[in-house]
C-alpha cells in the first residue's frame, strides 16, 4: 500500500512538472511570436532600404525623362567644359542638379553655378555619382553626328599633278523628338530611339569609337549594326539599305567611319523593304549597374541635334 501511495505521489509530481514545463514552453513560444510580429516589419523595411541602394537605382531620378537635357544647353555646356578644362559629364551632373531636372530651368545662370561647383572638386553625393556614371557612359564617347554634313569629290589632275575638288554633295535630314511614341508593328510598344528621315543611300557614320558587336538582319530593325564603346554603351543603327564595305562583327571602328547607308529595311523577314520612308533609327543604351541584364535606353534626339555642330565632311577621290 505504501509503495502504491509513493508511486501515485511521484506520478502526481511528474505531472505537475510536465504541466509547468508546458506552460513555460507556451510562454516562451508566445514571446517568440511577439518578437517576430515586431521584427518582421523592421526586416521588410531593412530589405527595402538595401534594395533602394543597388547600383541600378541609387540615384534620385523619378523618371527616364529626368535625364533629358536640351540640345542648346548641351552645346553651351560642351563649349564651356572644354574652355574651362572640366569633364563634360561632370558639368552635366551639376547642371541637372542645379536645374532640378526641369527642362525649362537649363539657363545660363544654371551653367555658371554648375561650373563653380565642378571646379570645387568636392566629393559627389551618391545620387550625383550615379548620375555622373550615366552621363559619362552616354556623353564621353560622342564625337560626330550620324549623318555627314557633305561629301567632297576630288579628281586627279595629271597636268597639275594634284587632286582637285570637282564636286560636293550635301546631306540633310529631318527629325523630331519621337522617343516614347507609340508603335504598333509586332504589338503595342513604344519607340526607344530617334528616327532621322533622309534620302535613300545617304551615308551613315559611327558617332563614337567602338567595336561592332551586332550586325545582320533584325525583324524590327532590318539591316542593322550595333556598336559598343569602351564604357559598354550600345549605339544601335537600324533600317540600313546596305552596309559599308568591311563591316563585320568584331571590327573596330572610329568615330566618323562610314558604317552603312540609309534604307527602308525591316518589319518583316530578311529582305523586307518599303514598309516606311527611308530613315535611320538611332538608339543609345547604357547598363544601370554592374549586374544589369539589359539596357536602359537614353533619348537620342537632343544628342543628335547637339552633334549637328560636329558633322563630318567625307572625302572621295576618283582617278
Amino acid at each position: 500500500m505504501k509503495s502504491r501511495t509513493k508511486y501515485l505521489l511521484k506520478a502526481r509530481i511528474r505531472s505537475r512538472l510536465i504541466k509547468k514545463r508546458k506552460r513555460r514552453f507556451i510562454s516562451f513560444k508566445g514571446i517568440i511570436v511577439s518578437l517576430l510580429i515586431l521584427l518582421i516589419p523592421m526586416l521588410i523595411m531593412f530589405i527595402l532600404n538595401i534594395s533602394e541602394q543597388k547600383p541600378s537605382d541609387v540615384y534620385e531620378i523619378r523618371t527616364q525623362k529626368d535625364l533629358y537635357i536640351p540640345n542648346e544647353y548641351l552645346k553651351k555646356a560642351y563649349t564651356k567644359a572644354n574652355s574651362e578644362g572640366i569633364s563634360f559629364p561632370k558639368l552635366l551632373t551639376y547642371s541637372a542638379n542645379e536645374a532640378d531636372f526641369a527642362v525649362e530651368a537649363y539657363t545660363d545662370k544654371v551653367l555658371r553655378n554648375a561650373v563653380k561647383l565642378a571646379k570645387k572638386n568636392e566629393e559627389m553625393t551618391k545620387p550625383q555619382k550615379a548620375l555622373y556614371d550615366i552621363y559619362a557612359k552616354v556623353f564621353d564617347d560622342l564625337r560626330v553626328g550620324p549623318i555627314p554634313n557633305k561629301k567632297e569629290i576630288y579628281i586627279w589632275n595629271e597636268n597639275k599633278n594634284k587632286w582637285e575638288m570637282k564636286d560636293t554633295e550635301e546631306y540633310c535630314y529631318i527629325s523630331e523628338d519621337d522617343f516614347g511614341a507609340a508603335r504598333s508593328y509586332g504589338g503595342d510598344r513604344t519607340h526607344e530611339g530617334n528616327d532621322l528621315i533622309a534620302d535613300l543611300g545617304t551615308p551613315i557614320v559611327s558617332m563614337t569609337d567602338g567595336e561592332i558587336t551586332r550586325i545582320g538582319w533584325l525583324e524590327y530593325g532590318g539591316q542593322r549594326i550595333g556598336i559598343t564603346t569602351s564604357k559598354g554603351t550600345y549605339f544601335y543603327y537600324a533600317h540600313m539599305d546596305r552596309y559599308a564595305e568591311g563591316m563585320v562583327k568584331g571590327k573596330k571602328v572610329r568615330a566618323g567611319d562610314i558604317i552603312g547607308y540609309i534604307g527602308d529595311t525591316g518589319y518583316g523577314p530578311p529582305g523586307t523593304k518599303g514598309k516606311f520612308p527611308p530613315h535611320l533609327h538611332v538608339q543609345i543604351g547604357f547598363r544601370r549597374g554592374e549586374f544589369s541584364k539589359g539596357y536602359t535606353w537614353f533619348n537620342p534626339y537632343d544628342i543628335v541635334k547637339f552633334l549637328d555642330d560636329y558633322r563630318v565632311t567625307l572625302v572621295e577621290k576618283k582617278n
